[in-house]
C-alpha cells in the first residue's frame, strides 16, 4: 500500500479507499473483486474530466452520453492524460474481468492494469505539481513587480 499513498493527494478520499481496497483484495487472492474497485477508480477519473469538459463551449453532451467508454475517452482526450487515451482498452479489460474472467485470470492481469492506473495517476500528480509551481511563480513575480513599483 505504501507505493500508492502518494495518490491520496489527487484522489478523493472515497476513491483512494477504493484503490487501496482493490490492492488489498488482489493481495488476498480476490481477483474479480479487485477489478470491480479498479474499474470504479478508472470511471471516476473519466468522470472528473467529463465534469470539466461539459462546461466548455461547443461540448456535445448528447454525443458523450450516447458513447461507449472508449468513445467517451476519445471525446475527453484533451482533458485526460495521454496514457489513458492511448490505452483506453484498460476499461475493456476491467469490464471483461468483472463479467467474464476467472479469479485467476483477474489476478494475473491485476499488476498490469494497476500499473496502467498508476501511470494515469502519476500524470495527475505531475499536473498538480505543475499548477502549484505556476501559482508560486506568479505570486513571486507579482511580489517583485509590486516591490519595483514602489
Amino acid at each position: 500500500m505504501h507505493d500508492v499513498k502518494q495518490y491520496a493527494d489527487v484522489l478523493a478520499k472515497p476513491i483512494f479507499r477504493e484503490l487501496t481496497k482493490a490492492i488489498g483484495l488482489a493481495a488476498h487472492g480476490v481477483g474479480v473483486g479487485s477489478f470491480v474497485y479498479l474499474r470504479r477508480v478508472f470511471e471516476t477519473l473519466v468522470e472528473e474530466a467529463h465534469q470539466v469538459a461539459k462546461n466548455d463551449v461547443g461540448w456535445n453532451e448528447e454525443e458523450y452520453e450516447r458513447g461507449r467508454m472508449g468513445e467517451k475517452i476519445l471525446l475527453l482526450s484533451k482533458y485526460l492524460p495521454e496514457f489513458l487515451v492511448q490505452n483506453r482498452a484498460i476499461y475493456g479489460i476491467l469490464s471483461k474481468g468483472v463479467h467474464e474472467l476467472s479469479e485467476d485470470e483477474c489476478l494475473a492481469a491485476f499488476p498490469a492494469v494497476k500499473l496502467g492506473i498508476e501511470i494515469i495517476l502519476d500524470a495527475k500528480l505531475e499536473e498538480a505539481a505543475r499548477r502549484k509551481k505556476l501559482q508560486v511563480a506568479a505570486k513571486s513575480i507579482q511580489a517583485l513587480v509590486a516591490a519595483n513599483n514602489r
